[in-house]
C-alpha cells in the first residue's frame, strides 16, 4: 500500500487537504484569526531581519552574536504587536486599492478598446503582480488625456472605480473571506490529483502529482460560498 510506504508524505497530504476544506467551509469565522497570526508572524519575522541582519550592519564597530541575538529578540517582539496592529489596516487599504485600479481598468477596456490596455499594462515578466505592472505614465505620455472625448470616459472610470474602492473597504470582510475560500479551494484542488493517485493504488509523490484541477477548484469556491452563505448571510446581510 502506497500510504504505509510513506506515512508523512501521507499525513502531509491529508493535512492540507484538512486546512484547505476548513478554508473552503469556514473561511468567513476565520478570517480575523487568519489575518492576525500573519500580523504577528510577519511583523516578528521583518523585526528579526531588522534585529539580526540590518541595525548590526549600521550599527558602528562590530556586534557580537549576543549583541545580534538581542537585537533580533527585541524587534521581534516588537514587530509582531506591531504587524498585529497594522496589517489589518495595511489589507484593508490593499483590497481598496486594488479595486480601484481594476474597476477602473475594466471600465476604460469596455468603454475605450482593448488598446488601453496595452498601453497602461505592460509586465516585464509574466510573473509579475498587476499592481507592479501597470504603468499609469505612459497614458499620460500616448496623449489620450489630452482628447476630450477619452477625457470623458476616462473620469467615468475614476469615478467607477472610486466606488469599487468605497465599496470594497467597506464589505472587506467578504472580499477576505472569498480570497480565504479561494486560497482554501485552491490547496484541495491542487492535491486533488495525489488524492486519484492513491486511490488508484499508486505510490504518493506530491511533487510530481500535485496540479490544480480547474474544475474541482470552481466546485469548492461555489460549495464554499453557498455553504458559508447558508451559515451566516441570513444573520449578517452584507450589504445592509
Amino acid at each position: 500500500m502506497p500510504v504505509t510506504e510513506t506515512p508523512i508524505l501521507f499525513a502531509l497530504l491529508c493535512l492540507n487537504t484538512l486546512i484547505g476544506l476548513v478554508l473552503v467551509t469556514a473561511a468567513y469565522d476565520l478570517k480575523g484569526l487568519v489575518l492576525g497570526w500573519t500580523g504577528w508572524i510577519a511583523g516578528a519575522f521583518g523585526g528579526g531581519v531588522l534585529g539580526w541582519i540590518v541595525v548590526p550592519e549600521l550599527a558602528t564597530g562590530t556586534v557580537s552574536a549576543g549583541g545580534r541575538l538581542t537585537f533580533a529578540g527585541v524587534l521581534v517582539l516588537f514587530g509582531a504587536v506591531v504587524g498585529r496592529a497594522l496589517l489589518p489596516f495595511v489589507a484593508r487599504f490593499t483590497v481598496a486599492i486594488a479595486a480601484f485600479v481594476v474597476t477602473t481598468l475594466a471600465t476604460l477596456v469596455l468603454t475605450v478598446g482593448e488598446s488601453v490596455l496595452d498601453l497602461v499594462y505592460d509586465p516585464a515578466e509574466p510573473g509579475d503582480p498587476m499592481l507592479e505592472a501597470v504603468q499609469v505614465d505612459a497614458l499620460a505620455e500616448s496623449g489620450l488625456l489630452a482628447q476630450p472625448e477619452f477625457q470623458q470616459f476616462f473620469v467615468a472610470a475614476v469615478v467607477v472605480g472610486g466606488v469599487a474602492g468605497i465599496l470594497a473597504m467597506r464589505h472587506y470582510d467578504l472580499i477576505i473571506s472569498l480570497a480565504l475560500t479561494g486560497l482554501g479551494a485552491g490547496v484541495v484542488a491542487t492535491v486533488y490529483p495525489v488524492w486519484r493517485a492513491v486511490v488508484d493504488g499508486n505510490a504518493i509523490a506530491i511533487a510530481q502529482q500535485a496540479d490544480l484541477s480547474v474544475v474541482v477548484f470552481g466546485l469548492l469556491v461555489l460549495v464554499g460560498v453557498a455553504v458559508q452563505y447558508l451559515r451566516h448571510g441570513r444573520s449578517n446581510d452584507p450589504f445592509a
